[in-house]
């Protein structure tokens, strides 16, 4: 039974919120890309592609469609591929992408907990994703019974104008499920997210599952820190509150 009639809008991130994405695009392309060219794929290598990584994901502004060719041009410099060799290198990167982004596991504990809030509260779930409608397909190859929660109420950038940090995914979202962007939820790993829900009116939610750790995710100061979605039910009476 319902413990709220008034509907509720959630609305979350996908890599690092829905998805256990972090290990796959830190670890598991970059050591099979190291392992192609026969180079030495150490831990300082390592932090260096996750600090690349943070900086291309976390400022992004815009230019989404590009996304990954960046990420993958600059990880190209950090093995040392001369430049004449990095469009093989983004091919050969692609189809190590392409082979494995159906695997991406989601995390621990997220069916349950969407099964859970749904069946106790009135809430609609939705995405909002700097990926392409093709790409949120291509994660859930084999499982598509998970995005049937979220119906017709997933925002890609190629179904908005302006990507997050633009508030314009939630707004959107507020609008077609008729419910007052107070009582709409933004979750998710990063700045952009968090700045998105704040610039809508959202209550925003940061959780430390994804690209963020703790301390990061305090100086871009969301409503409440969780460490994973998991959490949501336990602070619903407070998120509630939050919404008188």
């Amino acid at each position: 039974m319902s413990h709220n009639k008034k509907k509720i809008g959630i609305i979350f991130d996908l890599d690092g919120t829905l998805l256990d994405s972090m290990d796959f695009f830190m670890h598991d392309i970059p050591k099979e890309i190291a392992d192609y060219y026969g180079v030495e794929f150490s831990p300082l290598k390592q932090e260096k592609i996750a600090s690349l990584l943070l900086d291309v994901f976390g400022g992004q502004k815009g230019g989404g469609k590009y996304l990954v060719v960046k990420v993958m041009w600059k990880v190209a410099k950090r093995f040392d591929v001369p430049w004449h060799k990095r469009f093989k290198f983004l091919k050969i990167t692609q189809d190590i992408y392409h082979k494995g982004v159906s695997k991406i596991p989601i995390i621990h504990g997220v069916e349950k907990t969407l099964d859970y809030l749904s069946e106790n509260y009135n809430i609609i779930f939705g995405i909002n994703t700097t990926g392409s409608y093709i790409e949120v397909l291509e994660r859930f190859e084999g499982r598509m019974e998970f995005l049937e929660r979220f119906s017709n109420s997933i925002i890609t950038r190629d179904r908005v104008k302006y990507m997050k940090p633009s508030p314009e995914g939630i707004i959107t979202l507020s609008n077609k499920w008729g419910i007052p962007i107070n009582r709409v939820v933004m979750v998710g790993d990063m700045k952009s997210d968090i700045n998105a829900g704040k610039s809508a009116g959202a209550i925003t939610i940061g959780v430390t599952s994804g690209f963020y750790t703790k301390e990061m995710m305090e100086e871009v100061n969301p409503d409440y820190i969780l460490s994973d979605v998991t959490q949501i039910p336990e602070n619903m009476e407070k998120i509630l509150k939050k919404m008188l």
